[in-house]
């Protein structure tokens, strides 16, 4: 059985073409605006499970602390009693490090471009030191150094 039948047999719909992989890539190209709507959609959801279930559950605000607390370190003093607030707390908790690092670190193009950039100027220096070694050796093959040439 797959997670999407998982989520079915749940009650959760979700599109044909849905891929759980690319879905979770997206989340980090705008990181800063991914977690706000993550705290506020799971506050809202965890609020709407727990609110008569969870004596700790008292409005919307108890709940965003829940969620943000599972974003950021995994744990805190009001505990899911429902199997949804369970669901939405394993989730924020599988991926809140990684979202709200990436938060701190900037959108995930951005970086990526910065590291395809900094691999090409790498790649280019070292092309160049090529040139250089394999101009001497040519230059000690004959005898004659580069620096008696000057």
């Amino acid at each position: 059985m797959s997670l999407k039948d998982d989520l079915i047999s749940l009650g959760i719909q979700l599109p044909e073409d849905f891929s759980l992989d690319e879905w979770m890539a997206r989340l980090t190209d705008h990181p800063g605006r991914n977690t706000a709507a993550a705290v506020a959609l799971s506050a809202l959801l965890f609020y709407t499970a727990e609110r008569r279930h969870n004596p700790k559950v008292n409005d919307l605000w108890d709940a965003a602390v829940y969620c943000s607390t599972c974003l950021s370190v995994g744990y805190g003093d009001i505990f899911a009693k429902t199997p949804l607030g369970k669901i939405i707390g394993t989730t924020l908790m599988t991926i809140g490090p990684a979202l709200s690092g990436a938060t701190l670190d900037g959108a995930a193009k951005a970086r990526h471009d910065q590291a395809e950039q900094t691999q090409q100027e790498v790649l280019e220096t070292l092309k160049q030191i090529l040139a250089r070694l394999e101009g001497t050796a040519e230059d000690t093959s004959t005898g004659v150094r580069e620096t008696e040439r000057a």
